[in-house]
């Protein structure tokens, strides 16, 4: 950029000693020729370092987008579920592209108005100082106005952006939030409220860029307004000292020159504040996110062994969402290993709460669990989950394959895998299908039923072969038979692992070893199937409705 520079800034002289020489009427059409031969020179030199350059500070701000762009991805995943509680995806995601291309820009094209600037704009003004001191101070006379106008407009486009960038952000939620429930939006034909909701959210963010775009159209008119002042100046006084002979033809056609130079890097001192100002305010967004912790993590020297059982124990445990509601209260529990638990209980009692407690979804407000003796807290985070599998309440599937979904990118056992299928009732499922495991399932599982999705998903948990294994409502989406026969196949393959079954399905839970019933977030009854159909009111009702269903094929 230097050299590109340095050819630029001699191509004036050329011309001053040209107009100079004919002024004089001692230049020969071969010396034009040779003046004319060599800024075509310089001017194929200057091509070629200009694509040298814009290659090299390009590439090197599209490295940095792809760093950040990792560092994003790095960053939320390491995020536990409290702060994707928070965090909404579709800023996120706008975080993760809009707001990193303004940053790529501000460190691509804004280093290189910057630079430009500093190296072209502060050479050229050198020489001319150096060529006339007093006409160069002159024409600089509007150049103060120009910087209290720079500094006033640019510091009101930060403010501009950073709301713009909010509003994409809401857009973008919107939008993906609506695409994911697009279904559910043509059932119940809504797409009419949905169109009005996105229009009045997309021309929120057109009329907040309308305000930035009117701060930033006005920039570049008061720019070129002060350069055409200091031209006029140039003309007017330059002209005037020429025909004094103070100062040569060539020398004011150099001067000229010179200014139409400093054009440039007067124009780019307009655009590399648009593009500073949308990057920093950009770049303080992205930094919001990258400085985001997770409230869950591993300690310094977490334990990554274990010495004896993997019994689970829960000492008084309290949990909340938000500080204010408890949803679990003095929660108090040993799960021993080896042992089948169920636990039940009405909608909202705190039950998937109870289990995400266990690999650290979330952590304890008060109280402490224990797994094999220790505090949960002290292990580090990988090595405990790696002894426990969850399959959610929600299932959810990837875009993939079957065996995408089943083995999530490890090594599977086939002959483990047929038993597993075996188990979860996908045998013949899969059978039906024209390719196998390697049907495609669709974002989100979509070209799948409820009750597919679900053993799936059952069939990708019980594949890991670890020593706890959760299971939140593995059945409510199957038809009785299928859920009895599941429910048989996972007793054979936990016999030497702990496993805890939450269910409504009073048959899922009969073969448990304890059942504990939770009721507003505490444990209300605990026992066999037996001694919770007597003494447990919610649990021997449901049982009486599920054997009546049961009964009548309803």
């Amino acid at each position: 950029m230097a050299l590109v520079d340095g050819a630029q800034l001699i191509i004036p002289q050329i011309i001053r000693s040209a107009v100079d020489a004919l002024d004089m009427s001692l230049s020969s059409s071969a010396a034009v020729a040779r003046q004319c031969g060599f800024i075509i020179l310089l001017g194929l030199g200057m091509a070629v370092l200009r694509y040298c350059w814009r290659n090299l500070l390009m590439g090197s701000a599209r490295d940095v987008e792809r760093g950040i762009r990792d560092e994003i991805f790095t960053r939320v995943m390491s995020l536990d579920m409290a702060c994707f509680d928070r965090l909404r995806t579709g800023d996120i995601m706008a975080r993760a592209t809009s707001d990193i291309n303004h940053i790529r820009m501000a460190f691509g094209f804004g280093l290189i108005a910057m630079v430009d600037t500093v190296l072209l704009g502060g050479s050229t003004l050198a020489i001319m100082l150096f060529t006339h001191p007093e006409l160069t101070l002159v024409s600089m006379i509007p150049m103060p106005f120009l910087v209290i106008t720079t500094r006033i407009l640019g510091k009101k486009m930060y403010a501009l952006h950073e709301t713009a960038q909010e509003s994409y952000s809401r857009m973008t939620e919107l939008i993906r939030e609506n695409f994911f429930g697009i279904r559910i939006l043509k059932v119940f034909n809504f797409e009419e409220f949905i169109n009005r909701k996105v229009a009045d959210s997309a021309y929120e963010y057109f009329r907040k860029n309308l305000k930035r775009a009117v701060v930033t159209a006005l920039l570049k008119p008061m720019l070129g307004l002060f350069f055409n002042l200091s031209t006029l100046v140039i003309v007017v006084y330059g002209g005037f000292l020429a025909m004094k002979k103070v100062i040569t033809a060539g020398e004011l056609a150099a001067f000229i020159q010179y200014l139409a130079i400093l054009a440039w890097p007067v124009v780019a001192i307009g655009w590399m504040t648009n593009l500073f100002q949308r990057g920093m305010a950009s770049l303080e967004r992205v930094n919001q996110l990258l400085e985001t912790r997770p409230v869950v993590s591993s300690p310094e020297h977490g334990i990554d062994f274990i010495e004896k059982g993997r019994d689970i124990r829960f000492e008084n445990v309290w949990f909340s969402h938000d500080d204010e509601t408890f949803v679990l209260s003095d929660i108090c529990l040993d799960i021993p290993e080896g042992a089948c638990i169920g636990i039940s209980g009405p909608p909202g009692s705190g039950k998937t709460s109870l289990v995400n407690l266990i690999p650290r979804l979330y952590d304890a407000d008060r109280g402490r669990i224990l797994f094999s003796g220790k505090d949960i807290r002290q292990f580090d985070l990988d090595f405990l989950r790696q002894n426990i599998a969850l399959m959610p309440q929600e299932p959810f599937l990837f875009s993939g394959t079957i065996m995408d979904n089943i083995g999530m990118g490890r090594d599977v056992d086939m002959k483990k895998l047929e038993s597993i299928l075996e188990i979860c009732c996908l045998e013949h499922t899969i059978g039906k299908m024209p390719r196998g495991l390697d049907t495609m399932v669709g974002e989100g599982g979509v070209t799948l039923s409820g009750g597919q999705k679900q053993r799936i998903a059952l069939a990708r948990t019980l594949i890991q072969e670890k020593p706890v294994i959760i299971l939140d409502d593995p059945i409510s989406q199957v038809d009785t038979k299928t859920a009895c026969a599941i429910i048989s196949g996972i007793k054979t393959i936990v016999s030497t692992t702990t496993c805890i079954i939450i269910s409504h399905r009073i048959s899922a839970l009969a073969p448990c070893d304890v059942i504990h019933i939770l009721e507003n977030g505490r444990i209300l009854h605990s026992g066999t199937h037996e001694h919770l159909a007597q003494v447990d009111s919610f649990y021997g009702e449901a049982m009486h409705v599920q054997q009546f269903e049961e009964n009548h094929g309803l």
